[in-house]
């Protein structure tokens, strides 16, 4: 006697959902906050990714600008874009960033205004997670906090987020004729 195969699957179905092993449970994926750390002087800082365009080492042709603030270092050509270049440090009246091996370049294009931002140091890539980690930025008196609404806390560094566009907006930073 033969048995119909339809039945011959339908229970060679049962038999293997009876046996087969579950599927993993869902994860839900922690969100995270990723920005390009820097350093000006000793505060760490990170901005969102999309504020800048690319980060480079200090240029070693520079032309000066005259009649330009002194926090205005020079302009350089970047990519055939002719680029200022903004000391971060001495723009916030505190000392000029001293070149070294570690001194970038941190290249911003927003709303038409493209300039290179001389920082101490470049961390690269950082990753935060918003909900455990992101702090109240309160009770720290340094001008470069002016651009820093918020702060991210990972060990033990504060790590502050630095809005570029509240940059390119103060009426300090778009003069630059002394």
């Amino acid at each position: 006697m033969t048995q119909d195969p339809i039945n011959l699957l339908q229970q060679m179905q049962q038999q293997s959902l009876a046996t087969a092993p579950g599927l993993p449970d869902e994860i839900q994926a922690v969100e995270m906050w990723t920005g390009v750390g820097f350093r000006v002087g000793d505060i760490h800082l990170v901005t969102p990714l999309d504020h800048v365009t690319e980060v480079i080492q200090y240029p070693s042709l520079i032309t000066h600008v005259p009649g330009a603030k002194r926090w205005v270092k020079g302009a350089t050509n970047v990519r055939g874009n002719i680029v200022p270049i903004i000391d971060l440090s001495d723009f916030y009246s505190k000392e000029p960033i001293f070149i070294d091996s570690r001194v970038r370049l941190v290249i911003i294009d927003l709303e038409g205004i493209e300039c290179g931002l001389l920082v101490n140091e470049v961390f690269g890539l950082r990753h935060f997670d918003e909900e455990q980690e992101k702090q109240k930025v309160t009770g720290i008196d340094d001008p470069v906090m002016a651009q820093v609404q918020m702060a991210f806390l990972r060990d033990n560094v504060l790590w502050g987020v630095y809005d570029m566009y509240t940059l390119i907006q103060n009426e300090s930073f778009r003069h630059v004729h002394a």
